[in-house]
C-alpha cells in the first residue's frame, strides 16, 4: 500500500507535467490539442511512475489512453495529426497493428529465450499509442523508447561495472514518453511517414 506522502508526490508530478505540456501546447498548438496533449502528458506520467515502480502498467491507465483517444476522434479531433480525419475504423487498425507489433515482439522473445521480455501492459499501450500516433509514426515510438532504455543500460552499467543477466528494464518508462513525443511532433508533420 503506498504511503499518503507517496500519493501526493505522484500527484504532483502528474499536475507538473501535464502543466508543462499544456504550456507548451498552449504556445504550440490550438488549445483543443493543447488540452489533449495536457491529458495524454498526464496519463504517460502515471504509466512511467507505476512501471518505474512495479514493473506493471496499469490495465486502467492504458484503458483510458485508448479511451481519450477514442473520445477525441468522435468529437472530431483526430489525435493522430490536425489533418488527419481517420475513421473509428482506421484507428482501430492503428491500435491492432502497433499493439500487435509488440505482441509478436514479446512472443517471439520468449520463444528464442524462454523468459518474458516484454509484459502485456507494455503490448497494452502500444495499443493505446496506435490510436494517438498512427501504426506509421509507431516505429518512432519504438526507436525512441528503445534509444532511452539502451542510454539508461549503458548509465547503469557504467555506474555498477556490468548488467546482471536478471535484471529487468520498466520499458513503459522509455515507451509512454516516447508516445507524448511522437504525438507532440505528429502535430507538425514532423515524423509523417510517406
Amino acid at each position: 500500500m503506498l504511503s499518503q506522502k507517496t500519493i501526493i508526490a505522484d500527484l504532483v508530478a502528474v499536475a507538473i507535467v501535464s502543466l508543462a505540456a499544456m504550456l507548451v501546447g498552449l504556445v504550440t498548438l490550438p488549445l483543443s490539442r493543447a488540452v489533449l496533449g495536457a491529458v495524454l502528458a498526464a496519463l504517460m506520467t502515471l504509466i512511467v511512475i507505476e512501471d518505474w515502480r512495479n514493473f506493471r502498467v496499469p490495465d486502467l491507465a492504458n484503458a483510458a489512453t485508448a479511451l481519450v483517444g477514442v473520445a477525441a476522434l468522435l468529437f472530431g479531433i483526430d489525435p493522430l495529426a490536425p489533418e488527419a480525419m481517420r475513421s473509428f475504423l482506421a484507428a482501430a487498425i492503428d491500435a491492432a497493428l502497433t499493439g500487435g507489433a509488440l505482441l509478436l515482439v514479446r512472443e517471439g522473445y520468449y520463444r528464442f529465450r524462454r523468459i518474458e521480455g516484454l509484459g502485456l501492459g507494455d503490448v497494452k499501450l502500444g495499443g493505446a499509442a496506435g490510436i494517438w500516433v498512427g501504426w506509421q509514426q509507431f516505429t518512432f515510438v519504438v526507436l525512441i523508447a528503445t534509444l532511452g532504455a539502451l542510454l539508461f543500460v549503458l548509465v547503469r552499467m557504467r555506474h555498477q561495472g556490468h548488467w546482471p543477466p536478471s535484471a529487468r528494464i520498466p520499458y513503459a518508462s522509455f515507451l509512454a514518453p516516447a508516445v507524448w513525443v511522437a504525438w507532440y511532433l505528429g502535430q507538425w508533420g514532423e515524423i509523417t511517414v510517406p
